[in-house]
């Protein structure tokens, strides 16, 4: 039997990451979520995920905090990252891919089965 992919979920909306890990969960995949960049770090180490799905904009350090650490660790660079954010049109998508990530979704316009078809794209 072949193990799920595990796709990790960084966002401090609760409610948010709750709908996503239950639609990721019933699409086939291991789903985790936690609310901030130092347990991402945490999970991360622990979990070696198959793709991570990172909001922004949260408490404490930020998302682009998360970005340079990935990046600086050579075994952890090759995970492929979701952008999940309200401020997707403020970002330029060039430059967001030097950190790893391969797809930028918008908050505000996207629908929440689009989260299943964009991991599936990226694995």
């Amino acid at each position: 039997m072949s193990k799920q992919p595990l796709v990790l979920l960084i966002d401090d909306d609760e409610w948010l990451t709750a709908r996503y890990t239950r639609l990721l969960e019933r699409a086939g995949f291991a789903a985790r979520n936690v609310g901030d960049v130092l347990e991402g770090i945490e999970a991360i180490d622990q979990l070696r995920p198959s793709v991570i799905v990172l909001d922004l904009f949260m408490p404490g350090p930020n998302g682009i905090v998360l970005l340079h650490e990935i990046r600086s660790h050579s075994d952890l660079s090759q995970i492929p990252i979701i952008l999940c954010t309200n401020s997707a049109s403020d970002l330029d998508h060039k430059s967001m891919t030097a950190y790893g990530v391969v797809v930028i979704l918008d908050k505000t316009t996207m629908r929440p089965e689009d989260i299943v078809t964009k991991v599936r794209a990226v694995l």
